[in-house]
This record gives C-alpha cells, sequence and structure tokens, in this order.
C-alpha cells in the first residue's frame, strides 16, 4: 500500500516519506477501525468537515490549537484585503481614495504572520467599506476569495481583541489548505474511526490515491455553492465541472471496489441563496430549467449519480452544511451506519 517518493527536490520527499510513515501508521491495529477516505476539490469545505468530527467526537479544540488558529484567522484577514486591493488594479477597478494610499501600502507591506491589533483593525475596516474593494470583492468571490472572507472582514473588531480566543464557529470559517495527509481519530459505539483528509488542490490531487486500496469507505465531498465559480488554480475551469471530473476519477477507481461511497452535496445554505439569482445554465448549458431548488438539486444530483459506471455501486447522498455542527452531527451518524452496515458481510457477520 505504500508510495514511493516521486522525483523532485529534497522538500517534496521529506514530504512523501512523512506521509509513508502516516500511511503505516494508519494500517497498523485496523481490524476493529473504520477508514474512511476524506476527498474533494479545493475550496469544497471537506477539511471542515473533519474539523467537525473533532468538535463532535473528540470534545473540541484546546486552548493551545484554538491561540493556533487565532495566528490563521489573522493570516486569513490579511491575506484577503491584500487579495482584494491587488484585485483592483487587475480588473481595472476604480482606484482607491487617495486618502487611503497611505493604509494601502500599509496594509501591501504585511507579512502573513502579522498581528492585527485594534489600530490596524480600524485601517482594514476603512478599506472593506470602500466601494472598490467592495466590487473587488464580488468579483473575487467567483475565484480566490472564499465566502468566509466576509465572515472575517466584517467583524474584525473582534478578531482584534488582545483577550480574543476563536469559538467553533471561527475556527469552522478558516481556510487552511489541506496538504499532504491529515487523520481524525475518534471511537463511536465502541468501534474506532479514522478520517482520513487528504490534500485538496491540484497538485496535491492523485498523489495518494493509490496508497488507500479498499479503506472502508470514501466520503466526497463537492460544494454547490461553487457552480458559477473557477478554480483557484486555473480560472478557467468551473469548480462544478472539477469537482464533477474528480468524483468520475474516484467512483470508479478500482482502488475503492470494496469501499462504501458516500457524497456531500455541501455548503447547501449558500446554494439556496445563489440559485435564486443565478441560473444554473451558467455552469451547464444544457439546464434549460428555472430556479426552483428542487428542480436544480435533482439535476446536479444526477450529474453525480451518471458518473457512478458499475449500477451495482451504491452512492449514498447527503446534502449538508458543513459549518453547521448539528447538521453534521445528524448526517454523519447516517454514515455511521452505512459504513458499518456495508462492512458486516466482509467480516462474516452478515
Amino acid at each position: 500500500m505504500g508510495c514511493g517518493p516521486s522525483k523532485t527536490d529534497y522538500n517534496e520527499i521529506k514530504n512523501n516519506n512523512k506521509i509513508d510513515k502516516t500511511l503505516r501508521e494508519v494500517k497498523q491495529e485496523n481490524d476493529n477501525k473504520v477508514i474512511i477516505l476524506l476527498l474533494g476539490s479545493g475550496e469544497s469545505g471537506k477539511s471542515t468537515i473533519a474539523r467537525q468530527m473533532k468538535i463532535i467526537h473528540q470534545n473540541g479544540f484546546s486552548e493551545l490549537e484554538k491561540m493556533k488558529f487565532k495566528t490563521i484567522i489573522h493570516s486569513n484577514i490579511i491575506e484577503y484585503i491584500q487579495e482584494l486591493i491587488q484585485l483592483i488594479d487587475i480588473k481595472k477597478l476604480p482606484e482607491l481614495n487617495e486618502n487611503l494610499d497611505s493604509i494601502k501600502k500599509e496594509i501591501m507591506g504585511l507579512m502573513p504572520d502579522s498581528e492585527i491589533n485594534s489600530e490596524l483593525a480600524e485601517k482594514i475596516t476603512l478599506l472593506w467599506e470602500n466601494s472598490s474593494i467592495q466590487e473587488a470583492f464580488k468579483i473575487g468571490s467567483l475565484s480566490r476569495i472564499p465566502c468566509s472572507a466576509e465572515y472575517f472582514l466584517s467583524n474584525i473588531e473582534k478578531f482584534s481583541d488582545e483577550n480574543y480566543i476563536p469559538d467553533e464557529t471561527d475556527i469552522l470559517n478558516t481556510r487552511a489548505r489541506t496538504t499532504g495527509i491529515l487523520t481524525t481519530e475518534f471511537e463511536l459505539n465502541s468501534r474506532k474511526f479514522t478520517l482520513i483528509d487528504v490534500g485538496g488542490q491540484r497538485n496535491e490531487r492523485k498523489k495518494w490515491i493509490n496508497c488507500f486500496e479498499n479503506v472502508t469507505g470514501v466520503l466526497f465531498v463537492s460544494s454547490l455553492s461553487e457552480y458559477d465559480q473557477v478554480l483557484f488554480e486555473d480560472e478557467n475551469i468551473n469548480r462544478m465541472h472539477e469537482s464533477l471530473l474528480l468524483f468520475e476519477e474516484i467512483v470508479n477507481s478500482r482502488w475503492f471496489g470494496d469501499s462504501s461511497l458516500i457524497l456531500f452535496l455541501n455548503k447547501i445554505d449558500l446554494f439556496k441563496k445563489k440559485i435564486k439569482k443565478k441560473n444554473l445554465s451558467v455552469c451547464f448549458p444544457d439546464y434549460k430549467g428555472g430556479n426552483d431548488y428542487e428542480e436544480v438539486i435533482n439535476y446536479i444530483k444526477n450529474r453525480f449519480e451518471e458518473k457512478v459506471k458499475n449500477p451495482e455501486k451504491n452512492l449514498y447522498i447527503h446534502y449538508t452544511c458543513a459549518t453547521d455542527t448539528k447538521n453534521v452531527r445528524y448526517v454523519f451518524a447516517a454514515v455511521k451506519d452505512i459504513v458499518i452496515q456495508n462492512i458486516l458481510p466482509q467480516v462474516g457477520l452478515l
């Protein structure tokens, strides 16, 4: 099941060795363990699902972990406002007011690990409320700016407080790209579960797929709300099209022939709002229907179902909001029942 290092530079070889070590550890003492491989394209929300497992099944995050997320949140805010400033030039939007020039230069000079105090927060707020920045946000949200950017930039006063400690909602909204492999372990009904989160960006994907032969279940996450958005890595490719391509590759892979297949159609909350204003034909030109939620969701569901080539292979589909702990708790209870029911025949109990 191991995978050898690729012919790349030393750092990637070192990273591959770490991943091999992780894979060996995951495979040990496997008799009573349910292993679920968490896959999906970048920005799908799959890592948020992994964080939810920690909240639901591991009593949440320690104080030390929360402080690490505080650093990530500050880094996210700086990244978002810098990208919005850059988009003004890239998209040739109206220039910022002259009185904001000095603030703009200061913000663009910040390092990703800079701490945001109340003074800096006020300056970022001045930029965020500017009409050109707001226009840049509308454009940027179609590609590189995530939906959580508005959450952080609109509440920056909270995040800049010196006594601020991230809560679960803040943590679930953070953006930290998964590179390599992250595992979350927990026990549920006397059975050990291991959730394995594999990097979702294009350059991370496909490297480790054959390392996970016949895991108990494959949980694929796709963002419904990104039907009108393009990839972070390639702005010529629609995100839902990319998700469908990756899904087709995964569900028909020989490596997962005996694995349960679960699909989370995620960000259902954002999708319900967006579909009222923007027709699905922007993603699928052959879609001739209207903006009715049930009609649209069934069309998307069918597009995913038709990617499964094996007629005997069951695909279990759930609609999720990864930042909603109650929703994820309910849905994952169903996932647990699915994967356990499917492994009983394999161990001779059915």
